[in-house]
């Protein structure tokens, strides 16, 4: 009798850390599936790999590069015959290096962003404005993208550089620096700066690469999800993970995809390329207080004040600016919202958006 009780009991207590064992998997695994999206607002994440990509830590550690790693200032990194990478910058750009590359961070700041490529070549799709700092050196160069944009950076086999300006501005050189405009290209050579056209109709693969990247990366913004996503902004947000300055935008992890995308802070925006981002910040609809928090709250600069030029996906008109006064914080009328008044078009992130 005592020998079947001790039975049951070894039985019934087995079976109950059996059932907490289950119930703790589904507990992981509905808080996975609750968790779709990943928000960041930082430099370095890698978000695609194809061949042998090598990285050398600045910490002696070395390895092939891995989609879903961050890069930290100074580890490099290095493409083989047949690798690529698709690396993120301050949140809306990207650096895509080209076979035999190689390159490093100086400076993650997302409000002074600094690389160096040493070696190779590789496509940078920005957006920026004067007020955000971003640099590309090169062993013997260093060129200053000043406009949003798309550049190709040329590493030339004595160490010079040389950048082509498919849209956007760049600056080469401290004073009287020289400005390389959309459809020219600027060589460096023993400090002196040669300037010449080029057709950028005539792409080479990592070009094509890159702007199918961007194609694809758009879409993936399109296909975000209203309330997964809301979710995750807020709880981001409550982490203070973001907030609506020192950035245009957000990096979204989207795990259908597997890749990050780009949020913009802005209304209508577009993809340098060109590409329409179907999504936005006002899209998900936050709690008015996270779009009306003022800066002082949070510190920091606003880059917004003076928003990067962009296409606007119905008329390309990319030159419309924001009025400096402050804006009516109360929203129009849902049914008749005024273009000349419109919160989101005029001043980006400070007031709550109309329904669409």
């Amino acid at each position: 009798m005592k020998k079947n009780f001790m039975y049951i009991f070894a039985v019934s207590a087995f079976a109950l850390v059996l059932s907490s064992f289950v119930v703790a998997q589904d507990d992981r695994a509905i808080s996975a599936a609750g968790s779709l999206y990943v928000i960041s607002a930082k430099a370095g994440g890698v978000n695609y790999v194809e061949g042998k990509v090598a990285v050398a830590q600045k910490s002696g550690k070395s390895g092939y590069l891995l989609k879903g790693d961050t890069l930290e200032v100074g580890d490099k990194v290095s493409t083989g015959t047949d690798g690529k990478a698709e690396i993120l910058l301050n949140p809306g750009s990207y650096i895509r290096l080209a076979e035999n590359s190689s390159f490093e961070f100086i400076n993650t700041s997302l409000d002074d962003l600094q690389v160096k490529l040493t070696g190779g070549s590789a496509m940078f799709e920005v957006i920026t404005n004067g007020e955000f700092k971003f640099a590309v050196n090169t062993p013997k160069a260093q060129l200053k993208i000043i406009e949003s944009g798309v550049y190709r950076v040329d590493v030339l086999s004595d160490g010079s550089g040389k950048i082509a300006v498919w849209k956007g501005k760049a600056e080469i050189g401290e004073g009287n620096a020289t400005t390389v405009k959309g459809g020219r290209e600027a060589t460096i050579i023993n400090g002196q700066v040669a300037v010449a056209k080029f057709d950028r109709d005539d792409k080479d693969a990592l070009a094509t690469w890159s702007k199918t990247r961007a194609k694809e990366l758009a879409k993936v913004n399109s296909r975000l999800e209203r309330d997964n996503l809301r979710n995750s902004l807020l709880n981001s947000y409550n982490r203070n993970g973001w907030n609506l300055y020192n950035s245009y935008g957000l990096w979204v992890f989207d795990r259908f995809s597997g890749s990050y995308c780009f949020l913009p802070f802005g209304y209508g925006w577009s993809s340098p390329y060109g590409f329409g981002f179907g999504r936005d910040i006002w899209y998900f609809r936050l709690p008015p207080i996270i779009y009306n928090q003022p800066r002082e709250a949070v510190g920091g600069r606003d880059f917004r004040r003076n928003p990067p030029k962009r296409e606007n996906v119905e008329n390309n008109d990319v030159r419309r600016k924001p009025i400096e006064r402050q804006p009516d914080i109360r929203p129009a009328p849902k049914s008749h919202p005024s273009p000349q008044t419109s919160p989101r078009e005029r001043h980006p992130g400070k007031v709550q958006p109309n329904d669409q």
